[in-house]
């Protein structure tokens, strides 16, 4: 396989003389697999040989590798290399020695890396995790953002000794709650709270405190709808949505992913996940079977977003054996694409539009939609549907979007005469 890539016979031979000649196959039939081009995997087998290379001078057995080894190569021998064989590009040596890495564990040649140290808060955040999945339904996002937050006030009140949590009191989690609040942002602090109520809630299910330290936990000072929802003009998101270029395959996989979002409110994470067993073309709806609250929702397909999934799926898709929507067009080709990818794809599109918004994350478009759909004449029902919120209340701050009908019954301003 490596001579797909080099064809000189002298490095050909230099690469099959290392430590690890048979395993630097296996990992160009890897990246041959995965659509790299030849100038990125021609870096990606240099660096893997130097590796090799390394290996053999410094007498280390390729059998029982571990991270470390790799690490010391990194950070000991690159920076004062005097190795004449080829390096490869700087840049690549991480993604080339996780390749590496990668074809080296299927041989079971990479020694298991050594268990983490357990320390009495693991287990009780381990129970926690799974009351989160099992009992509340929690996202995977969610339940490890709780467990961190929740770990942070372990470790804050107890270290790494014992959990005792009958032994706090409101002080020390007000003292908690309010360190969070100077050194969060709201929406952070909030989450904190949030997440810190829901941890002692299970505590006191699970018996390890009474119902007092829940309700100990101070609320975050934030007004309710204090601030308008950021969302962007017709202007704008003609703009936006104009500067794909759907000539091209990434042009067309990027536009139809932008219309799921301005024109369908879904989030980010949601356009990753869609499934192609998600789409009913003949019912002409969307199933959300990966939404937020983890209950599956059915939405109606626009013909727009319709259209420009279909121009993509015909003329965009790679082949690939996954059933995700939308995937990688670079290497690894047709690996799904990830929620910060899509954000990512939006940002551009912010820059080639030259759009100036304090905020530039797909989630603008979410709050575009909704924004559409007030104006629209869509009720506050309708809204909260399509959105997937559970309460009323979550969407009333679209209606302080609605100038229109705001302007008809906004009473005058009383003069004042001197």
């Amino acid at each position: 396989m490596l001579d797909r890539f080099f064809t000189a016979p002298q490095v050909l031979e230099r690469l099959r003389r290392g430590a690890l000649s048979t395993a630097l196959d296996e990992v160009a039939s890897r990246l041959h697999d995965r659509g790299y081009a030849s100038t990125v995997a021609q870096s990606y087998l240099s660096i893997a040989g130097h590796f090799s290379h390394w290996l053999a001078l410094e007498r280390i057995a390729p059998v029982g590798l571990s991270t470390e080894t790799v690490v010391q190569f990194r950070e000991e021998h690159l920076p004062l290399c005097q190795c004449t064989v080829p390096r490869g590009m700087r840049v690549h040596v991480r993604a080339a020695l996780g390749h590496l890495l990668a074809a080296l564990t299927t041989r079971g040649w990479v020694a298991p890396p050594p268990a983490p140290k357990e320390c009495p808060a693991d287990e009780v955040l381990r129970a926690f995790n799974i009351h989160l999945e099992d009992t509340c339904g929690a996202a995977p996002a969610t339940r490890r953002l709780y467990t961190r937050y929740a770990r942070g006030l372990l470790e804050t009140c107890f270290g790494d000794g014992d959990v005792d949590l009958r032994a706090l009191g409101p002080k020390e989690i007000i003292g908690f709650i309010s360190q969070q609040a100077r050194e969060r942002a709201p929406e952070t602090a909030k989450a904190v709270r949030t997440a810190l109520r829901s941890f002692l809630r299970f505590a006191q299910l699970q018996g390890l405190c009474d119902a007092t330290l829940a309700a100990a936990v101070p609320r975050v000072a934030r007004w309710r709808r204090a601030q308008l929802p950021r969302a962007l003009s017709d202007q704008q998101l003609a703009a936006l949505l104009g500067s794909f270029d759907r000539s091209t395959v990434i042009g067309r996989r990027d536009y139809a992913m932008t219309l799921c979002l301005a024109q369908m409110g879904l989030r980010a994470g949601e356009v990753a996940a869609l499934s192609l067993d998600d789409i009913d073309w003949r019912a002409g709806t969307l199933r959300l079977a990966r939404a937020k609250e983890r209950r599956a929702s059915v939405l109606p397909l626009p013909a727009q977003v319709g259209r420009a999934l279909v121009s993509y799926l015909r003329n965009g898709r790679p082949p690939t054996r996954g059933r995700q929507v939308f995937v990688r067009r670079r290497a690894p080709l047709g690996e799904p694409i990830t929620s910060s990818s899509v954000s990512a794809v939006v940002r551009r599109a912010f820059t080639r539009a030259r759009i100036e918004v304090p905020i530039r994350g797909a989630h603008v478009l979410r709050h575009t939609a909704a924004t559409r759909m007030v104006r629209a004449g869509a009720s506050l029902k309708e809204v909260a549907d399509i959105l997937r919120h559970r309460s009323l209340d979550t969407v009333m701050i679209y209606t302080k979007l609605d100038l229109p009908t705001l302007a008809e019954v906004a009473q005058p301003w009383p003069e004042v005469r001197s």
